[in-house]
């Protein structure tokens, strides 16, 4: 395998790693997306509404990436 596959290989697993990195952030944030719910902080809310379909798309992105090196 030369050096170029190498990096494929890697960028490969790091797109799979970074997706599964996010998912773990994401459960943080729907956690504490409730607790501000729970407290009346609607504008927070928002804002953590919209970091986590934020980091769905990233995700979305990242795991595309992730199958094209496959099929390389």
């Amino acid at each position: 395998m030369d050096k170029l596959d190498k990096d494929i290989l890697k960028l490969s697993k790091l797109c799979k790693h970074w997706a599964d990195h996010n998912d773990s952030h994401k459960e943080s944030f729907l956690k504490w997306r409730n607790i501000a719910k729970e407290k009346g902080l609607e504008s927070v809310v928002v804002k953590l509404d919209n970091a986590i379909k934020m980091l769905d798309k990233c995700n979305e992105f990242l795991l595309t990436a992730n199958k094209e090196l496959e099929l390389n």
